[in-house]
């Protein structure tokens, strides 16, 4: 499978609030350190001796109360100049509040502000988060008092109280109520509400992409992830912070959890022996996300590359809280299909790992009837969780993983999964391509030496994602691989000549390499051969050099000239001067690095034929004379004689000239000219290796952009604007009317008509400082 960026996308920022890791830098020393960040719930959260039993079977207690916690994080929005109130800050849920300072520290990460500019207009906020967090479930409660205070006036030794009593007794318990949960103000509800998590980022950075927050439980980071990452490659937006939060630690969490039997009261050791269930954890990773080809354009630091990402749900299974190893197969081979890299170039898991015994032993099933077919080696492969050292942030689960994923691509070291002290007894790891990596070590490239992750996140519900990720390395993924139009996807009514779409380039070398000294080991022999009169013979040019990391071209017309600009290249690169380069391409001389620029065709409307255009392309090439003699046959049923007839004449007699202007400039005539000449022209350049990436056309000029993109065969496309032109001419008024062409504000341009008397209005706008006035 070739390398594309069809749905390449780059990571260029990152931010985190995590157990122990009020930072990046600080989760990463923590999982290089094999930090374990599970604790006993801290008691300003709830009171196990409240909530807390060991008997699993005790109602409405949990036998669980250790998770990991975010104990310690610096919220301080004065400090950081964003216009959030006190009051307002407040009443914000834990989880607006590491949003913010997790996007805030992503944009940071990224040099936004100050260094790198974002297009609000094109930015998205998507992130995952399910039910919310906790602040809902106390104002909840301090709502709900007239039902306690019903329920205590309905038991019986309280009714049999004095009035006065009962009346104070519960004055005083409203009282208690009020002093224990927080009064329901306007900052109540938008404080607490999911969907506002992603609204409050976009408000306070000023973004106007899609805001929204998904919800697939488990995996709902990564359900963000993937709609983050379609908005990237439909081109909804450019940039999109996403990820996942999860603050759902509250005691009614660990009890239900608990009636569920899924909790463990030890700690987590995900594919280990002794794994009894998983260990709830909080916090939030966020990722700024852009297409990887305008990162590289940019030059934005890119911490690893998305490449692809699969969904899928269980459908059917033995329970909606069941794993179905279906479900999460067509997840993990969906996501390596879409990367478009061959699954048995992984070097790295990052599994789902919740640490329950059936859950991990299904995962490891699934991962093994997945990758074994690829004759992956027994054991090459790392395993690793980070559940094993924060808990599983249920909502914000995918983005925790995808972030140890992407460090450790960073920073190319494998980091150890913890409490991995014996295999879980029903996993056969001695026959499985993969191993549970226990220790900090360099991870060595393997294969094609290009590292490779993947990471899964499954759902309650039976919804499922894997995501691939790989290193980012300068020029490997060819970002026209996808999208590119080559002129040969249209062929001509006429077949070209053989080897017409590759010409002989006359004139200019193109020398291609992997660096500078590759070039100038290529140039040497070339420079040697010019200074005894022979230049390269003409030839195609190859697409390797056309695509290289490094790229030379030089402009000659004869071999002595070759010879002593070889010479001025030689010295400019091993001069290492940027500044030598600008002065050269005055010369002709041009040096090329990273991934080739994108290229983008114009095509014009009417107003720009002339008698004569291309006249002389028309007698040297036969590609551009064949494109003539091909319309020449497409019209012949269409125009009195061949359209090559009226561009040409061989008279240079102004009354000759002034009446085939004139016949040109007839609509029926000039729409199809105009066409061809554009073929001509977009057909000769593809020849030389110069095919446009993106297309645009004004008026007429859409027709020729539609026959470069395949859109429209050539044929089709003349027979159109034939008609187009025909009926055009057939409109009879009696006085036509001019048109002018403006330059200028279009406030100005429109002021000034207004003053002029009779028929006279804006009848195309081009830009912002050019239109086209029409009037009688």
């Amino acid at each position: 499978m070739k390398p594309s960026s069809h749905k390449a996308v780059a990571i260029v920022g990152l931010g985190a609030v995590l157990p122990d890791a009020p930072n990046v830098a600080a989760f990463w020393q923590n999982l290089t350190g094999g930090k374990y960040s599970i604790t006993d719930v801290p008691v300003e959260r709830w009171d196990p001796a409240l909530y807390y039993d060991p008997d699993p079977k005790v109602p409405d207690k949990s036998y669980s109360r250790i998770g990991g916690w975010v104990r310690d994080f610096d919220w301080n929005p004065l400090k950081w100049k964003l216009p959030i109130p006190p009051k307002v800050g407040d009443a914000m849920d834990l989880t607006q509040k590491w949003a913010i300072m997790a996007a805030r520290e992503a944009l940071l990460d990224y040099g936004f502000p100050d260094r790198n500019k974002l297009d609000g207009e094109r930015t998205a906020v998507i992130l995952g988060n399910a039910m919310g967090g906790d602040t809902h479930l106390y104002t909840a409660s301090r709502i709900l008092f007239p039902e306690y205070a019903v329920a205590l006036s309905k038991a019986g030794h309280f009714s049999e109280l004095p009035k006065e009593l009962r009346e104070s007794i519960l004055q005083e318990f409203r009282d208690r109520v009020g002093d224990r949960f927080p009064l329901i103000t306007e900052d109540t509800m938008p404080g607490e509400l999911s969907n506002i998590i992603a609204g409050r980022i976009a408000a306070l950075f000023n973004f106007r992409g899609p805001n929204y927050v998904a919800d697939a439980a488990c995996a709902s980071a990564m359900a963000a992830i993937n709609a983050a990452i379609e908005g990237l490659e439909e081109y909804d937006f450019d940039a999109v912070l996403t990820g996942g939060i999860d603050a759902n630690m509250s005691a009614s969490t660990y009890v239900k959890f608990s009636k569920i039997g899924a909790l463990s009261g030890s700690g987590t050791r995900p594919y280990a022996a002794g794994a009894d269930g998983f260990v709830m954890g909080e916090g939030a990773a966020v990722f700024l996300l852009k297409r990887l080809e305008d990162a590289e354009k940019a030059g934005d630091r890119i911490y690893a590359v998305i490449r692809g990402i699969g969904g899928s749900s269980d459908g059917k299974g033995k329970g909606i809280t069941a794993p179905n190893p279906i479900g999460q197969k067509l997840a993990v081979q969906r996501a390596w299909h879409n990367a478009g890299i061959d699954p048995g170039k992984v070097n790295l898991i990052e599994g789902h790992g919740t640490s329950t015994a059936v859950g991990d032993m299904v995962e490891l099933q699934c991962l093994d009837e997945v990758f074994a077919q690829y004759n992956i080696p027994r054991q090459s492969v790392a395993l690793g969780s980070v559940k094993s050292n924060i808990g599983h942030l249920k909502g914000a689960a995918g983005a925790a993983g995808i972030l140890k994923a992407a460090l450790c691509l960073t920073h190319k070291t494998l980091v150890p999964s913890l409490n991995f002290n014996s295999p879980n007894p029903n996993i056969d790891f001695n026959n499985s391509p993969f191993y549970v990596n226990t220790a900090t070590r360099a991870w060595e490239s393997n294969g094609d030496g290009i590292r490779r992750a993947g990471v899964s996140a499954f759902g309650f519900g039976g919804t499922n994602f894997h995501t691939v990720l790989e290193a980012f390395v300068p020029g490997h993924i060819q970002h026209d691989q996808q999208t590119r139009v080559y002129m040969s996807e249209t062929p001509p009514t006429t077949p070209a000549p053989a080897g017409a779409l590759k010409a002989p380039l006359r004139g200019a070398l193109v020398l291609g390499g992997d660096s500078e000294q590759a070039i100038l080991a290529r140039l040497e022999k070339i420079h040697q051969a010019a200074g005894q009169g022979q230049a390269p013979p003409p030839a195609p040019p190859e697409e390797q050099d056309l695509r290289a990391p490094l790229r030379l071209v030089i402009d000659y017309g004869d071999a002595a000239e070759l010879a002593q600009k070889c010479d001025k290249a030689h010295k400019a690169l091993q001069g290492n001067n940027p500044a030598a380069w600008k002065m050269l391409r005055t010369q002709g001389i041009f040096l090329g690095k990273g991934p080739a620029p994108k290229v983008a065709f114009l095509y014009t409307g009417q107003g720009s034929q002339y008698v004569n255009m291309l006249k002389e392309l028309q007698a040297a090439d036969p590609l551009v004379t064949d494109t003539f003699r091909e319309a020449d046959d497409i019209m012949k049923p269409l125009i009195p004689r061949p359209l090559s007839s009226y561009i040409f004449i061989n008279s240079n007699d102004p009354s000759d000239l002034k009446q085939a202007d004139h016949a040109l400039r007839q609509t029926e005539i000039t729409q199809p000219a105009v066409l061809t000449v554009d073929l001509a022209l977009t057909r000769l350049l593809a020849a030389y290796g110069m095919s446009p990436d993106m297309v645009m056309g004004h008026s007429l000029g859409e027709y020729g952009a539609l026959v470069a993109a395949g859109a429209l065969p050539f044929a089709d496309a003349l027979k159109a604007v034939s008609a187009r032109g025909t009926e055009m001419a057939k409109v009879s008024v009696a006085d036509n009317g001019l048109m002018a062409a403006c330059f200028g504000p279009l406030e100005e341009i429109e002021k000034i008509i207004n003053t002029v008397e009779g028929y006279v209005v804006i009848a195309n706008i081009n830009s912002n400082s050019q239109a086209v006035i029409g009037g009688a």
